[in-house]
């Protein structure tokens, strides 16, 4: 098999142009262990990275992520795509790009519901390029600035909690004591919104990562309990 200059014998593409040749130097790939060891480490890497990022520890607690297991692994797989497409990409160029072009980035938003997750899911494909492409520096190096921003954005997330009360509770005591209650808690109320029936309200805020959904609904419910008597909470994540 013909070795080219510019990349590993796994990668060559100097090629004999009969059957046969092709036949015995795709043969031959398997008795070259460093082209064997690259292609493992850029897998193994692509995989280790992508699933660093789609278990990201800042979605605990979250009662929608919690639900969405089958998109973590749809990023994982994904990773998994990127250094495949890689390895077309060394091999043939034009067929990878419209591969990765169409199938790749194009499809990433149908195949993960979630927005953050796609948008994530753009940058584990990335990260997989790059980890195919033997670029083991540059793939670490991104797929650590992606968590440290996943990190960051997702310090607080946006939510709505609409209290619903018992006939004759005082409304307004009750919208008092709900956001002290959320405020001791950590979270931020950003607006208060009342319904037309007179028996409700809604909070508009943002609660920290390290607090779960239940855990606000079930902090509000035993609060108003005793000052108000009993009211449904209603948590859904924005």
């Amino acid at each position: 098999m013909a070795i080219s200059s510019a990349g590993p014998t796994l990668f060559a593409r100097d090629l004999a142009p009969d059957a046969a040749g092709r036949l015995t130097a795709a043969l031959e790939q398997f008795t070259d262990p460093a082209a064997l060891g690259e292609l493992a480490l850029g897998i193994a890497l692509a995989i280790a990275l992508a699933t660093l990022l789609a278990f990201h520890p800042r979605d605990k607690g979250r009662r929608d992520l919690l639900a969405a297991t089958d998109e973590r692994k749809t990023l994982v797989l994904l990773g998994l795509l990127g250094a495949a497409l890689a390895t077309l990409v060394r091999i043939d160029q034009s067929m990878a790009l419209v591969v990765f072009g169409v199938g790749a980035l194009l499809r990433v938003r149908a195949a993960v519901a979630n927005p953050h997750m796609a948008a994530r899911g753009v940058v584990v494909v990335v990260v997989g390029l790059l980890a195919g492409l033997s670029q083991p520096l540059a793939a670490i190096v991104v797929a650590v600035a992606a968590y440290a921003v996943v990190w960051w954005l997702s310090a607080r997330r946006s939510a709505e909690v609409k209290v619903r009360l018992v006939p004759g509770a005082d409304r307004q005591k009750a919208q008092l004591v709900s956001m002290h209650e959320v405020r001791d808690i950590g979270c931020r109320v950003l607006s208060c919104r009342e319904g037309n029936s007179g028996r409700s309200f809604t909070l508009l805020m943002q609660v920290p990562a390290s607090v779960a959904d239940d855990v606000v609904a079930k902090r509000l419910e035993a609060r108003l309990a005793p000052e108000v008597g009993h009211a449904e909470v209603e948590f859904a994540a924005r």
